[in-house]
């Protein structure tokens, strides 16, 4: 395992994928009423992208696909639905990423049944291999990504899945590290002193 597979984003990384996307929505003409973030990946970006594009109303769902690095549930399915009523209005859905589409796919459809006006869907990225393209994106990456808003569920991911592959417990932190996460956060999320 390499840190080849792995793209790691700061916070900074964040915000200017954020600011690429309000700038080609912004040149699409697109004026959304409303920005609905896909809890959990997409909460960070629609609030960038609400500041951006001075849209206040913000609203959440959630839906369950993910149980780990490249572990999927059977099917996406809304665990939390919409928290607010988006009959008739202009509506951005914000998620982190189009991997597979499903659950982009899902919450279209979901979305499309409230009786909106219109729908667009925007990610800060898209995989090549995604059945869903949005209609806007920012990057397209065949990387897992790790957002920084996530180091701990990353961390503790990929040590399930290194372990799976037979790599030692005493030599999971050197992997961390060459994965790519600092000597802090694996001190802190595998609980160690001295990394």
């Amino acid at each position: 395992m390499t840190n080849e597979r792995y793209l790691h984003l700061t916070w900074m990384d964040v915000q200017r994928l954020s600011e690429r996307l309000a700038d080609q929505i912004a040149e699409s003409g697109f004026r959304p009423d409303i920005i609905v973030a896909v809890s959990r990946g997409g909460f960070d970006p629609a609030r960038i992208l609400s500041d951006e594009l001075n849209i206040r109303s913000l609203a959440s769902l959630q839906v369950i696909y993910y149980a780990g690095i490249n572990e999927r549930n059977d099917k996406p399915q809304v665990k939390y639905p919409l928290n607010a009523d988006i009959s008739g209005l202009n509506v951005l859905v914000v998620d982190d990423v189009a991997d597979s589409g499903n659950s982009l796919k899902v919450v279209k459809e979901y979305i499309d049944n409230l009786g909106p006006r219109e729908v667009k869907m925007a990610t800060l990225h898209h995989k090549p291999w995604s059945s869903f393209e949005p209609d806007f994106f920012a990057e397209s990456v065949d990387k897992w990504i790790i957002y920084p808003w996530e180091p701990r569920e990353s961390i503790e991911d990929i040590r399930e899945k290194l372990l799976s592959e037979g790599v030692p417990e005493d030599e999971l932190a050197v992997k961390l590290i060459e994965i790519g996460f600092t000597r802090k956060q694996v001190r802190r999320f595998l609980g160690l002193k001295d990394v």
